[in-house]
């Protein structure tokens, strides 16, 4: 056994022999060295790795033909989709951005004259500490949420599209 522990503060002590308490027979405990043998190692086979690639099975002048085709069809598919996608994702942003800068100067606006008209009331110069709303950040934000929104239904359309073309044109594959 080692004596790993046996430096350590307070009385620890490792017990030698154990009882079986079935048996009544005192049993002497079991090293690593015993139970796993380490002068075996080297006489287990080497590991082998054996490597199989299937060959891709050549296609005809026909498969070939209409997955070119199924090719150029998804091609401009894809383009198409993400073209409208961006599209509308700007002139939506440009929209929703719009219209979120125009209630925030609206609500800026009001703030500031119920501002104006309670500092004239109390005598005092107007009140420069309101917190405004901030419209222009929230319009870029805005903006940029219905843009990423519709270049993702642009990305579902795409995969959809491309889907039912190879479907039609090449089949199913296995």
């Amino acid at each position: 056994m080692s004596d790993i522990f046996a430096n350590m503060p307070g009385s620890y002590s490792i017990p030698t022999q154990k009882q079986d308490i079935y048996t009544a027979k005192t049993v002497q405990p079991i090293t690593v060295k015993e139970a796993i043998s380490a002068s075996n190692v080297k006489e287990q086979p080497t590991d082998s790795v054996q490597l199989s690639s299937q060959k891709e099975e050549k296609k005809g002048p026909i498969k070939s033909i209409k997955g070119f085709i199924a090719n150029i069809k998804k091609f401009f598919a894809t383009s198409t989709e993400y073209v409208k996608g961006t599209v509308k994702g700007v002139t939506s942003g440009v929209v929703a951005g719009s219209v979120v800068y125009t209630a925030g100067s609206i609500l800026n606006f009001a703030k500031q004259k119920a501002a104006n008209s309670a500092a004239k009331k109390a005598g005092v110069e107007a009140a420069k500490v309101i917190k405004k709303v901030p419209n222009k950040a929230l319009a870029i934000v805005v903006g940029g949420l219905v843009l990423a929104a519709n270049l993702w239904t642009a990305s579902l359309n795409a995969t959809e599209k491309s889907s039912n073309i190879d479907h039609r044109w090449t089949g199913h594959k296995q």
